[in-house]
């Protein structure tokens, strides 16, 4: 009796070899010994599993001598995914990549993330492009990293339980269609030992200017990506790279949604769908600056430390399913909101200061976007980013689609959702103008 998995795995194989050799242009058609050796690669080399266990990859440790400067590669694996499961030969191949960066206090890290070379030639003005994208909100937890899991779409983590979704994969294999490299960061201690320091700015932005100094040939142009967390990381990449890696020839940047002045996104996530990357920002937080620690253990009541232990490994889907719309004056002692709380202590409210967004220019033009009507990051201080930086010089582009909220009273966070859908296609267009060499019509002082 034929077994109806493997007749199905032999015409996908037979299918994705089809497709890779369909964007080959005709010089570069594989020969029948690359064909050969291409499904010899998809038969021998294993993936990711779906559930988290201990993976060498990431959790072995690193010799101290090898952490000796940012932006160096220190581990690849191949990586088989939806359009390439056959080999470096074929368009479109994919590698896991460990690299170094640096924290907010100076040290360096490895970093988790992955590279997937082009699936179609660059048709553009000059070398091939890299765009370096900065993931939206996944989670805390290390099975959240969009790396991780077969064919790096997501992995379970049964401990906690947490469930990862690399759902922004479909961006990313979109650009690599449209001819540029694309690399995907982890971010700072999502996917590696230690703690994720979620929408901590400074290490945001040092991760994705490492994976660029990491992945892309000196001079070659780089591009930067994101939608919410991911926007955050993008605007703080673009703003850092002038003076934290000069070399790199930076064309672009686009921030969409970014959580660009984070006690104003604490205010519209509380109870939002999305209560929880409260606490992931306050676990993180709480291991570069352990003051945080005091100002909550004097604060929180049994239910809001309840709420930082369980989100410490979550990821966005189980953490929204348990969290999702709960007043954060219910986590506090005095019962007020945890943001009016946490913002009375000085030094805590200079730390959140410290990572707004907008005090510097970037040199590179940048795209900043909101979908309009955005509650849980707030559209008014993303528009206040694109002010501010106009004021100080910066060439920008806002998109601003003025969508009323679609649920209000409740914060569903719909708006937010549709943004990183509905953008995706004129930011990635917008890329590939800078990448082409095109002026940017900046709108500064149209809103």
């Amino acid at each position: 009796m034929h077994n109806p998995v493997s007749r199905f795995t032999r015409w996908a194989v037979a299918a994705l070899v089809l497709a890779a050799v369909s964007v080959q242009p005709a010089h570069a058609q594989p020969s029948v010994e690359q064909l050969h050796a291409g499904i010899t690669h998809a038969a021998s080399t294993p993936d990711k599993p779906l559930v988290k266990q201990y993976d060498p990859f990431y959790d072995d440790p690193v010799p101290a001598e090898q952490l000796d400067r940012p932006g160096k590669i220190l581990r690849t694996q191949p990586a088989p995914h939806l359009l390439n499961i056959l080999g470096p030969n074929f368009p479109g191949y994919a590698q896991r990549i460990l690299y170094t960066s640096t924290t907010v206090d100076g040290r360096i890290v490895p970093v988790s993330g992955y590279v997937i070379e082009p699936a179609n030639p660059w048709r553009g003005a000059g070398p091939t492009p890299t765009v370096v994208f900065g993931p939206g909100t996944r989670g805390a937890g290390d099975a959240c990293a969009p790396s991780r899991g077969p064919w790096m779409m997501g992995q379970i983590d049964p401990a906690q339980p947490a469930v990862g979704s690399n759902y922004e994969n479909v961006h990313h294999q979109a650009a690599a269609l449209m001819g540029m490299r694309v690399v995907v960061s982890d971010l700072i201690g999502l996917g590696t030992p230690g703690a994720h320091t979620y929408v901590l700015h400074t290490e945001e932005g040092h991760a994705l200017i490492d994976a660029a100094r990491a992945t892309t040939q000196p001079h070659h142009p780089v591009g930067f990506w994101g939608y919410s967390q991911g926007g955050g990381a993008s605007a703080a990449a673009a703003e850092l790279a002038p003076t934290y890696a000069p070399e790199l020839n930076v064309k672009g940047a686009f921030a969409g949604a970014p959580p660009a002045n984070l006690v104003e996104t604490m205010r519209g996530v509380d109870q939002s769908s999305i209560l929880a990357v409260v606490g992931f920002a306050l676990n993180g937080w709480t291991e570069r600056y352990p003051q945080f620690q005091a100002a909550l253990d004097a604060n929180l009541n049994a239910r809001g430390r309840e709420f930082l232990d369980t989100t410490r490994d979550a990821c966005m889907a189980d953490s929204a399913f348990r969290w999702g719309f709960q007043d954060s004056r219910t986590f506090t002692v005095s019962g007020e909101p945890m943001v009016d709380v946490l913002t009375r202590d000085p030094e805590i409210r200079r730390k959140l200061d410290e990572q707004k967004l907008g005090n510097r220019a970037p040199q590179a033009p940048v795209m900043v976007s909101t979908m309009g009507g955005d509650q849980v990051v707030p559209t008014p201080q993303v528009v206040q980013l694109a002010r501010d930086y106009c004021a100080a010089g910066a060439n920008v582009t806002l998109l601003n689609d003025a969508l009323p909220p679609l649920t209000p009273p409740h914060k569903i966070g719909a708006n937010h959702a549709i943004g990183v859908i509905a953008h995706t296609g004129p930011s990635l267009m917008w890329l590939v103008d800078r990448f082409n060499g095109v002026p940017n019509a900046s709108n500064c002082g149209s809103f």
